[in-house]
């Protein structure tokens, strides 16, 4: 389900709140989740909350988008990004859950204290040269491929495959159209790509208040069997996208057990929040609108190999699927149009 109500949420369509006493509205919606849902959750705070989409997320996104790297033959410097391998030795001899054959980290970036740890050593370093780095155990045990715990002491040799040098390209027309990533063809519509994504973003994290805020005292089984169902086959089919094993995906990602847990958990309580709300604002979901949606996702997946027609989109999804991701949009439009949202960022192109 994460899949396609990822996919449903960029799609901009008007939707209607029908919102209002329905004496049936508790048994039908208990009867669609398929259990009862007050019984797993309790709403806390769901509307008037404050969020800021700053400078900071419009830059970030921007730098995102026009992110170019070219090879170079010279040695790396700060800025760059590295493609390297790594080997990790305890008492000399190799570990295989400590080695990666190709791995590319930016030498500033700061989302594994590791890998910057690595791209500081490797720079100076052209292509073909090495470098070693000792970590402790627990250190090491961030980057473990199977998450696997580790307390002694690990000597990683390093090898750089290749250096690029890092660009951002001022955002024209002619970028756009041959070079951007996005289907539009104008700067003025990149730009309105951008505030979009920023939008859907903040949608998000204002959900996720929301979801912070209510109090689960248990789960339905099947439910949280579900999430993760669903969650591994999104991390499989990511996995085969990036030529890697699953164990090397989620290490590439700097997940473990037990940060996957808590996003299975997350998900769990975000569908019973869903629900929950769906309850209280009466919002209803109809057939017109699952027929919309189905062809709005027509559109979005009509080059993947399995897509020819509507039909196939039809046979890839259930209507309680598609119900399912319609109810969630709704609940989350719902928190997100009764909370305050400010907008400080100003819209600037790269120099």
């Amino acid at each position: 389900m994460k899949r396609i109500i990822s996919i449903v949420l960029t799609v901009a369509l008007a939707a209607t709140l029908f919102v209002g006493c329905s004496c049936g509205q508790d048994k039908k919606i208990d009867k669609e989740a398929g259990y009862d849902v007050d019984k797993y959750i309790k709403l806390g705070k769901y509307t008037g909350f404050e969020y800021d989409i700053d400078q900071k997320k419009f830059d970030d996104m921007l730098a995102d988008k026009t992110y170019e790297a070219t090879e170079v033959s010279r040695a790396a410097k700060m800025g760059d990004e590295i493609e390297f391998s790594y080997t990790g030795y305890i008492k000399d001899k190799k570990v295989k859950d400590l080695s990666q054959d190709s791995i590319a980290a930016e030498t500033d970036q700061k989302d594994n204290a590791v890998y910057l740890k690595f791209t500081n050593e490797l720079i100076g370093k052209k292509k073909g040269d090495t470098a070693t780095v000792k970590l402790s155990g627990k250190e090491a045990s961030k980057i473990s491929n199977t998450n696997k715990k580790y307390t002694d002491d690990v000597t990683f040799k390093l090898k750089v495959k290749e250096v690029s040098e890092v660009n951002h390209p001022k955002v024209t027309n002619d970028w756009v159209k041959n070079e951007s990533n996005e289907d539009v063809e104008t700067a003025d519509e990149f730009f309105q790509v951008i505030e979009t994504e920023l939008d859907d973003a903040a949608m998000a994290d204002v959900w996720q208040m929301a979801v912070d805020k209510a109090t689960m005292t248990s789960w339905p089984p099947k439910l949280y069997n579900k999430v993760k169902e669903e969650e591994e086959a999104d991390a499989n089919y990511n996995a085969d996208q990036w030529d890697m094993s699953l164990e090397e995906y989620y290490a590439m990602n700097g997940d473990t057990k037990e940060s996957l847990e808590k996003e299975y958990m997350n998900q769990v309580k975000s569908t019973l929040v869903m629900w929950e709300i769906v309850k209280e604002e009466d919002i209803n979901v109809s057939a017109k609108e699952i027929e919309q949606r189905y062809n709005d996702l027509y559109v979005e997946l009509k080059d993947d190999d399995e897509v020819k027609t509507l039909a196939d989109v039809k046979k890839k999804y259930s209507k309680a699927e598609i119900k399912e991701a319609v109810y969630l949009e709704k609940a989350q439009k719902f928190v997100y149009k009764n909370s305050t949202i400010k907008k400080t960022y100003k819209i600037h192109n790269n120099k």
